[in-house]
């Protein structure tokens, strides 16, 4: 199976970032179905010419979105995502995109925004944690 992506070099967008909303794509508009199992992350990053955990980090991410799931012994499997769910999901990336474009207008790098990103979320589920008990 040979996934249909070739890096944007002039694009601001990290590979990563590029390789998973190229497969998120082919996963909602239908060219990768449910039940289908996907490239080892090591033959895709062979088979693109791209680095193991370049690739590794856009699978981390499908997965924890929800369009991917690892099954032991079977491998990577496309989720069954309803078409509901998958305007939500690509709403929910533009809004992250926009507040990502933001965040790189003000000066800050991927890296930054990412951090920033991931610090907001730990405070967050304290906060709801805190505020259950």
């Amino acid at each position: 199976m040979t996934v249909l992506f070739e890096l944007d070099a002039k694009s601001d967008l990290p590979p990563w970032l590029q390789l998973r909303n190229r497969l998120a794509y082919l996963i909602t508009s239908g060219y990768f179905k449910p039940g289908e199992k996907l490239p080892t992350v090591r033959g895709l990053a062979a088979d693109i010419s791209m680095n193991f955990n370049t690739v590794n980090k856009a699978y981390i991410s499908l997965t924890d979105e929800g369009y991917i799931e690892s099954k032991p012994g079977k491998g990577t499997i496309v989720r069954s995502i309803s078409e509901k769910e998958s305007q939500k999901l690509e709403s929910v990336d533009v809004l992250i995109e926009d507040c990502i474009d933001a965040c790189l207008a003000m000066g800050l790098d991927f890296d930054d925004v990412s951090k920033r990103i991931r610090k907001k979320i730990h405070e967050m589920e304290r906060e709801r944690e805190d505020g259950e008990k």
